[in-house]
């Protein structure tokens, strides 16, 4: 007969293993479940992903519930380290591997591809560019320009010509509507801001200027394969681009999650003019404060580069003068070699957040690219909004 005390015990204290103290599939801190048929611990959130894969996967809590002898045994013969070697084993080098704070849709089907279709085993060899190696075709929904309305688009993904092309037509005799390099390309999931749980942006650069792509599909393992084939497109550039780059230090700059966004007032350069509520995007990686009119704008009003300190930059909490026209009340102060920005927040956190984040960006030593992207922006570029 089981000892309920003493396998809760055993079973804590194999959670608290190094290689046990996090989930197996997201990374979070001290997890609190274990997948007794897989022999892995896991978080709570990723345990609800667990559950609806009875077939392969059965979880229970180590704290609240009954384990009897036999489960407990399987638990210290398996654990974390021993699940990555199987079913992590050749997991591509471009593949995305979330973390706890990632969307639903991305971290179930990462769940889902390591147990459900064992797609990193080894054991059998998985294109993730579809029938034909490097090239990936398909419907997405994309947001119009014009009527903001959701539409069936033809999206073609090309590694071998580092291109990704959509068009208004599924004919694709008729030219694309845009064809995009991949060069520039950046892809994130964005389900609060779209509306939708498998919500993607897509932006690249294009006369200057920032352009995004707003995209779903219904079938959540269709948009993570999209997210992923582009992934793997743009390894394969980086890899043409740097070579010498070891495949660590390539994956970092394969895509990237915006540092911050939301919205905030801002104002004219003389700091007279009336305020004006847009949203704003921080870029870490291109050390660039992007702004537009509204949160799914196909491309921003303006840019801000932000540099280092000793190059003239900083970031402050501030009580504006002058407040023509803003409704909200805390402020935040952007110096730049060319002028000071001025910019509001509506409550306080956000205001912390706002200048927490930017000065992570003005803490980071700038590279030979940002000096590039700096003379690209000069301080800021805009269109009929300053």
């Amino acid at each position: 007969m089981a000892n309920k005390d003493r396998n809760k015990t055993i079973l804590l204290e194999l959670g608290k293993l190094p290689e046990n103290n996090q989930c197996a599939d997201c990374g979070a801190p001290d997890p609190d479940w274990a997948s007794y048929k897989l022999g892995v611990f896991v978080c709570l959130n990723c345990s609800g992903v667990h559950r609806n894969l009875s077939n392969i996967s059965r979880v229970k809590s180590i704290r609240l519930d009954f384990w009897d002898d036999e489960l407990v045994k399987f638990m210290k013969t398996n654990g974390n380290a021993t699940g990555r070697a199987v079913y992590e084993k050749a997991v591509p080098a471009f593949y995305y591997r979330p973390q706890q704070e990632d969307c639903a849709v991305l971290r179930e089907q990462w769940i889902r591809a390591k147990y459900e279709r064992m797609e990193f085993t080894g054991e059998t060899k998985v294109h993730f560019f579809g029938s034909i190696p490097g090239f990936y075709e398909g419907i997405l929904w994309k947001k119009g320009k014009e009527k903001g309305q959701f539409q069936r688009r033809k999206f073609v993904l090309s590694e071998k010509e580092f291109t990704l092309a959509y068009y208004n037509k599924e004919d694709p005799t008729k030219g694309p509507k845009a064809l995009i390099s991949i060069k520039d390309v950046n892809v994130t999931f964005q389900p609060e801001k779209i509306g939708h749980a498998h919500g993607l942006q897509i932006t690249y650069q294009e006369d200057s200027h920032t352009r995004s792509l707003f995209v779903y599909h219904e079938s959540g393992e269709e948009i993570v394969n999209w997210f992923n084939a582009i992934r793997a497109a743009r390894f394969a550039y980086l890899k043409t681009a740097y070579p010498t780059g070891s495949d660590k230090e390539l994956r970092t700059r394969i895509t990237r999650n915006y540092l911050k966004e939301g919205y905030m007032e801002k104002t004219g350069p003389m700091q007279k003019e009336t305020f004006k509520k847009r949203w704003f995007i921080l870029d870490s990686q291109d050390r660039k404060l992007l702004y537009f009119k509204s949160q799914l704008d196909a491309e921003e009003l303006g840019v801000v580069f932000i540099g280092t300190e000793t190059n003239g930059y900083s970031v402050s909490e501030c009580i504006p003068k002058r407040t023509r026209g803003n409704r909200w009340r805390c402020g935040v102060t952007v110096e730049t070699p060319d002028r000071q920005f001025v910019f509001m927040c509506e409550q306080e956190r956000e205001q912390r957040e706002w200048v927490e984040a930017l000065r992570q960006v003005i803490s980071k030593p700038m590279q030979p690219k940002d000096y590039t992207s700096k003379s690209r922006v000069t301080s800021i570029h805009t269109t009929g909004d300053s």
